[in-house]
């Protein structure tokens, strides 16, 4: 429990000094004076002024900041963010979300060089060398041969026989060759699960995928290290993808029927999921820190007040109308209001997540 307070701190620690530190640099960058980079939010226990700039870290691990002048009260110096021409202020509001996909293709790169199972992607189609790979039974059909002889989802597929035929499974594909090949004879099947390993006999009957079951193949697969950056872009855009199409119906669920999708974790789920990573492994740890890193990235770009996205909403119709379309003291009274609803979003995901745990 221990252990996984600390790494939960670290990663959600990691993920925000990322992303505040692309805001930080893009502003040192424009000349804008950044009065204050936090980490974590207030109460304050320790800070450090250097130069022009207050380096804090605060109580609350769960967030952080980076307090530019100008940003959210009227200055007229010509440092303030305010004051800034709309492409100074795009780049630097969007340069923590370039930030959090930059560290997610990172440790991606990382993961593949030194031998990681790709989070989407399909492994047959990763140029590099398989080092190990299991065959992991997703769903089983109902009253199919899988039912009837136990298997389950996230039981292990190890092997099986057949008269003069005996296999090891390495690809999903092998597992539906060897049924075809079968078909209304009696096979044994070898498998393996948390509370050990079994050999069940099945009959199979004359049928396509006599079976019964759907399967992931969880290779891992090792990628020369030349080549592991662009197999980690890809799988960073599959990634980021995946988690646009799940985000757009998060919030048509929300907003069309008020309820928040059972998927959809917060604070809670993300420090359960991060135990389950410790005791999985490094490179599943770095895979988790990937995914959050995208889904913090994809979230900040959302066209909502209090995020990134909000802000280049109104950068945006600034440039295109050539002039400020809404009044500075309004806009912030609008990222104030998004903010309130954000807090009151991430209360309600909390509550689900407590209330999820203790039903289990």
């Amino acid at each position: 429990m221990i252990l996984t307070i600390i790494v939960f701190i670290l990663v959600i620690g990691l993920l925000v000094i990322v992303h505040e530190f692309g805001h930080f640099v893009m502003a040192k960058k424009t000349g804008v004076m950044v009065e204050e980079f936090a980490v974590g939010f207030p109460p304050r226990l320790f800070s450090k002024k250097i130069g022009e700039t207050e380096y804090s870290i605060n109580l609350f691990p769960l967030g952080g900041y980076v307090k530019m002048l100008g940003e959210l009260e009227h200055s007229t110096s010509k440092r303030a963010f305010e004051n800034q021409k709309p492409g100074k202020r795009f780049v630097i509001a969007i340069a923590g979300v370039v930030m959090n996909l930059f560290l997610a293709w990172l440790l991606f790169t990382i993961g593949f060089a030194v031998g990681m199972s790709p989070v989407v992607s399909d492994p047959n189609q990763i140029p590099g060398k398989v080092l190990s790979s299991e065959i992991i039974i997703a769903e089983t059909a109902k009253d199919s041969v899988a039912e009837k002889i136990g298997l389950k989802s996230g039981d292990i597929l190890l092997g099986a026989s057949a008269k003069n035929e005996t296999v090891s499974f390495s690809t999903a594909s092998e597992v539906t060759a060897f049924s075809n090949r079968h078909k209304a004879q009696s096979v044994t099947f070898n498998y393996k699960n948390d509370a050990g390993t079994y050999e069940k006999n099945a009959d199979f009957a004359d049928i396509e995928n006599p079976l019964g079951v759907s399967m992931i193949q969880k290779s891992i697969i090792r990628v020369e290290w030349y080549r592991a950056p662009y197999v980690a872009l890809r799988e960073t855009y599959e990634v980021f993808k995946l988690t646009f199409d799940f985000l757009g119906g998060f919030f048509m669920k929300l907003f069309s029927h008020g309820q928040v999708a059972e998927e959809v974790g917060g604070p809670v789920a993300i420090y359960v999921y991060t135990g389950l990573a410790v005791k999985a492994g490094i490179m599943v740890l770095l895979q988790f820190v990937a995914l959050l890193s995208i889904n913090l990235a994809l979230i900040n770009i959302l066209p909502f007040p209090a995020l990134d996205g909000g802000r280049l909403v109104f950068i945006i119709a600034e440039k295109i109308a050539g002039k400020k379309v809404v009044k500075e003291h309004i806009e912030n009274i609008i990222h104030t209001v998004g903010y309130l609803f954000l807090i009151l979003l991430v209360i309600a995901v909390t509550y689900k997540d407590i209330i999820k745990l203790f039903k289990k």
